[in-house]
């Protein structure tokens, strides 16, 4: 029985290393070039219901089940947005990824802090457009100059208002290591 527990205890070690590196490739690809690739999402969608397969203590089929169930209803929950045009299929698949690594009770949190950070960004932008005509110093001028190199989302006229000015990779990040470390007190 200890053996179990001690294998079960690697495979969420395993679970939350595996986050952190696709939270951080997706926000670099994000950042970078303004998508978050299949190559990084799906497949770790695909670890998350095979790990926590083998590191359920309910057995494999629940294990499977509640992340199967966590990754659905990320699906359903931010396809509304993606249909909307507020998010691209990278953010709906990275959303999935984070709800088949880490269980429903996770994402819930996630979705929250992500909910939060988003509002944050959001008055960023809003300030940052407000005074996008003035100049500033010091640390104004390099929050004014990230927004403008990392932030915004320029060039296509054609894209929804809600994603025009705001890259949700960010927001996703953010909102997940938040919830992460919270949960991680509890």
């Amino acid at each position: 029985m200890s053996n179990c527990r001690g294998v079960s205890l690697n495979i969420l070690l395993l679970i939350d290393i595996l986050l952190f590196l696709i939270l951080f490739y997706s926000l670099y690809t994000d950042l970078r070039y303004g998508k978050i690739y299949n190559f990084i999402t799906v497949p770790s969608i695909g670890a998350g219901l095979v790990l926590n397969a083998f590191s359920n203590q309910g057995g494999h089929v629940s294990g499977l089940l509640t992340s199967f169930a966590a990754a659905s209803g990320a699906f359903l929950f931010f396809i509304i947005p993606y249909k909307l045009g507020a998010l691209g299929g990278g953010d709906v698949k990275l959303m999935m990824a984070i709800g088949a690594l880490k269980g429903h009770i996770f994402l819930f949190y996630a979705v929250i802090s992500i909910g939060l950070v988003s509002f944050v960004l959001s008055l960023f932008v809003f300030f940052m457009q407000l005074f996008k005509d003035r100049k500033f110093g010091g640390v104004m001028q390099i929050l004014v100059s990230f927004y403008y190199r990392n932030i915004e989302v320029t060039g296509d006229e054609l894209k929804p208002a809600l994603k025009k000015n705001l890259k949700f990779g960010i927001s996703i990040f953010f909102g997940t290591v938040i919830a992460f470390f919270y949960l991680l007190k509890r």
